[in-house]
């Protein structure tokens, strides 16, 4: 160090991962719902009164939803790529859009190593055309139900300071290393429902729906 010099310690990390982005048009149409907008009222009240949720992103429907997708496609995943759960990790790109600025609705599911054995090829595969789509399907199929229903799913909240709603270890929740939030701002609900005519609708009911 000498000085004026302006330096950061680093280290070298070698990865792969998965990124994908949401259709932002439907995006916007959908978390403007008036149930959408209800459900994600309690999860808001549970932060504004809870410590551990001063922390946390300020909760929105696309922030919640995007965050249980991806807790979703990760458990998937995890059965699929031949990594554990624990290994891999996320990074969650929500932002409403304003003056200046487009709205953000990304997810990166990733893992790294220090070393260069540490990475396989075998979730950067799941990317590729053909490879993710089943993988989509098969976590938001899963998703639907989970052993702990209608508990899980009807609760008024649940999680460390009620900071989850339709979401628990049988369902959505991963070990505390993979999650960027410990666990928090979680629902099931915002992202598939309970079934046709249910409220609030899911973000990928329709993609459901299609198969």
């Amino acid at each position: 160090h000498t000085k004026g010099s302006r330096w950061l310690p680093a280290y070298e990390v070698f990865g792969e991962g998965v990124f994908f982005r949401l259709c932002e048009g439907e995006l916007v149409k959908w978390e403007n719902l008036p149930g959408v907008l209800d459900r994600t009222a309690k999860l808001r009240h549970s932060q504004e009164v809870s410590d551990l949720g001063k922390g946390l992103p300020k909760v929105t429907p696309r922030l919640v939803m995007l965050h249980t997708l991806s807790h979703l496609i990760m458990c998937e995943m995890a059965h699929t790529a031949g990594y554990s759960a624990a290994s891999l990790g996320e990074r969650i790109y929500s932002g409403e859009a304003g003056a200046g600025h487009h709205g953000m609705a990304g997810v990166l599911i990733y893992t790294a190593a220090g070393d260069s054995e540490g990475t396989l090829g075998g979730l950067a595969r799941l990317g590729e055309t053909g490879e993710f789509a089943p993988i989509v399907l098969a976590a938001l199929e899963r998703a639907l139900f989970c052993s702990l229903d209608p508990v899980c799913r009807e609760l008024p909240s649940q999680g460390m300071d009620g900071l989850n709603l339709a979401a628990c270890h049988a369902c959505a929740l991963l070990p505390e290393t993979s999650c960027e939030w410990r666990n928090c701002l979680l629902d099931r609900a915002l992202v598939v429902s309970a079934g046709p005519g249910a409220h609030p609708p899911g973000f990928m009911d329709s993609l459901l729906d299609s198969g």
